[in-house]
């Protein structure tokens, strides 16, 4: 299963490839701010492969689900930032590398690389993840190399 970061959750062909890299036969959105927006969760239905199983879920459903979930389905977990994963991780769900991808440019960040711009609370949550042991790689798409984003802070 592969734990990713992306503030876009799903879209296009990153979200192809990670699927492919992952084997992932469901998808876990862990996100409360589009568990309760509907815009949102048809936009992610479109975006999501029809062979995909989609689960919506907020932070704290997603902690339970996957800690309920006994099959062995491979698993691409998505969550907008560094703060949700924080709380994921937390909630003890068993995995110890997170995929950081789109972090967006916004004002008063700073950019690590091209697609990941974080501003001081963020860098604390990765800081925080790394003091738990979580190994944070970055990585665009599957295919390139793996940078430590600690190394890049």
């Amino acid at each position: 299963s592969v734990f990713r970061i992306d503030e876009r959750l799903i879209h296009g062909q990153i979200v192809t490839a990670w699927i492919a890299d992952a084997q992932a036969s469901q998808i876990i959105v862990a996100d409360d701010k589009a568990v309760n927006d509907e815009f949102t969760i048809s936009l992610l239905q479109l975006a999501t492969p029809k062979n995909i199983e989609l689960n919506i879920l907020s932070v704290k459903d997603a902690i339970n689900f996957i800690k309920d979930d006994v099959s062995d389905k491979n698993t691409l977990l998505i969550c907008r930032g560094p703060k949700e994963a924080l709380e994921l991780i937390d909630g003890d769900i068993g995995l110890k590398t997170i995929n950081v991808g789109n972090i967006g440019m916004k004002k008063g960040k700073k950019s690590i690389l091209p697609y990941i711009w974080v501003n001081e609370e963020e860098i604390n949550f990765l800081k925080l993840l790394s003091d738990r042991g979580i190994i944070l790689e970055a990585r665009s798409v599957p295919t390139d190399k793996s940078q430590n984003v600690i190394d890049l802070l």
